[in-house]
């Protein structure tokens, strides 16, 4: 019985570890300032949440392709997420009750892009437009959306090029953005 128990929990554990190590490697990648700036992303807590569902919706959308293993990994993702935006809320002096009102708008904000992301990838054409007409709805501000929509197509594409066990060991191929 006990053998069991330790499967089971070691098998989460693995999940959320790989899942911490892709979310901090995400977290600081979404924080490098040439995402911010005067015609880019605002540097506000707004800004820097939109360059991050950028980035993990990219990441979640890419590992669909790895079936059952990728959605588990998808799910510690979003797990880790949720725990990171309590823990700052909780940091900003908010109560239990303030955070789990404050998560929820965030938690649906994250899926209301994710599902607009996924949309665009899933597309046979223009998926570069289609993420362009996200990036200006939700990213930056307008005029300076192509670099940010070249760069997230391009993530996506190293993502995919990449396999579920490189993805899980945090060694996400980020492209370069300017």
């Amino acid at each position: 019985m006990l053998k069991i128990l330790s499967r089971l929990t070691s098998r989460k554990r693995t999940e959320i570890r790989d899942a911490r190590r892709i979310y901090q490697e995400t977290m600081a990648q979404s924080r490098k300032p040439a995402f911010y700036g005067d015609d880019l992303c605002p540097d506000s807590t707004d800004g820097r949440m939109e360059i991050l569902c950028m980035h993990l919706s990219t990441i979640m959308f890419a590992l669909r392709a790895h079936g059952d293993t990728g959605a588990k990994l998808t799910q510690a993702i979003y797990d880790v997420m949720i725990q990171d935006f309590d823990v700052a809320l909780r940091e900003e002096g908010l109560s239990d009750t303030g955070v789990s009102r404050r998560i929820k708008p965030l938690a649906t904000m994250f899926f209301t892009r994710a599902k607009s992301y996924a949309d665009a990838f899933e597309a046979t054409e223009d998926t570069q437009g289609l993420v362009k007409a996200i990036i200006e709805e939700y990213v930056c501000n307008p005029g300076k959306p192509d670099g940010f929509a070249d760069y997230t197509v391009n993530f996506l594409n190293n993502l995919q090029a990449q396999s579920l066990g490189a993805i899980a060991q945090g060694e996400l191929d980020f492209p370069k953005f300017h």
